[in-house]
Order: structure tokens, then C-alpha cells, then sequence
């Protein structure tokens, strides 16, 4: 599981508004490097699922599993682009097939299966993808 220690914004049913510095659990990955040069380390405000029951201010860790983390990179990312070169690719084929240049037919089916692939992946995540959950209130380190 990776962890994250945030603090509580805003909370509302069963949820809550977390505000947190992507930097933690970034500090031992092996891609920290280009995380932070595509703007990694700023602040970052996400809901959370709160089967605790957090108040605003609270400090809290947040966590995710790196298999739903994972998922949500390959949904996100990897498939999109994937079908955007494939669609351009049979775009280019087969565009002088439908009346169009193959440039043209590129563009407009790379774009149509790039389009289909984000609403998919929006889809998926909204029906199957499990979030990241508050586990615990931080205690106060003293001194």
C-alpha cells in the first residue's frame, strides 16, 4: 500500500477534501525524477473515501493500493495514447477508402478513438476503480 500524509480540507458524506504534497511516498519510487520535472512535489487536493469520520484540520494518511494506483496509470495514460496511434494508423490506411486525404482520415479517427479511450477510461474508473481511503489520523509528533 502506499501511504500519504495529508491534512483534511473540506469533508462531507463519507468523504473528504484532502490536501497533501506529492512527496512522501514519491521519496523511494524510481521515477521521482520525472514526476517532479512534470510538475510532481506541488500541492495536490483530491476526495478521499472517510470510513473514519475526519473533521477539517485534521491531520490524516492517506492510502492506495499500488495495484489501483497502477490501473489508473495504464488507464489513463498508456491506453489513450495507445488508441490514438492506432486510430491514426487505420485513419492513414484506409481514409482514401472513406473519400478522405490520409492525413485527414489520421487526424479524425486518431482523434474519435482517442476521444472513445478517455470516456472509457472515465467510465471504468467511475464504476470499477477503487480510490484512496483515509486509514488513520496522524498523532502530533512532539518536540
Amino acid at each position: 500500500m502506499i501511504e500519504e500524509s495529508a491534512l483534511v480540507v473540506e469533508t462531507a458524506a463519507g468523504k473528504a477534501l484532502v490536501s497533501t504534497m506529492r512527496s512522501g511516498a514519491c521519496g523511494s519510487c524510481s521515477a521521482q525524477g520525472g514526476c517532479k520535472a512534470l510538475g510532481g512535489g506541488r500541492e495536490a487536493r483530491v476526495w478521499v473515501e472517510d470510513p473514519i469520520g475526519v473533521k477539517e484540520g485534521d491531520s490524516v494518511v492517506v492510502e492506495i493500493s499500488e495495484t489501483a494506483f497502477v490501473k489508473a496509470g495504464v488507464a489513463v495514460y498508456l491506453v489513450p495514447v495507445v488508441a490514438l496511434l492506432v486510430g491514426a494508423i487505420l485513419g492513414n490506411k484506409f481514409g482514401p477508402d472513406i473519400g478522405v486525404s490520409a492525413d485527414l482520415g489520421a487526424f479524425l479517427i486518431g482523434s474519435a478513438s482517442l476521444g472513445l479511450a478517455l470516456f472509457g477510461a472515465r467510465s471504468w474508473g467511475r464504476r470499477y476503480a477503487t480510490g484512496p481511503r483515509i486509514v488513520r489520523r496522524e498523532v502530533p509528533k512532539n518536540g
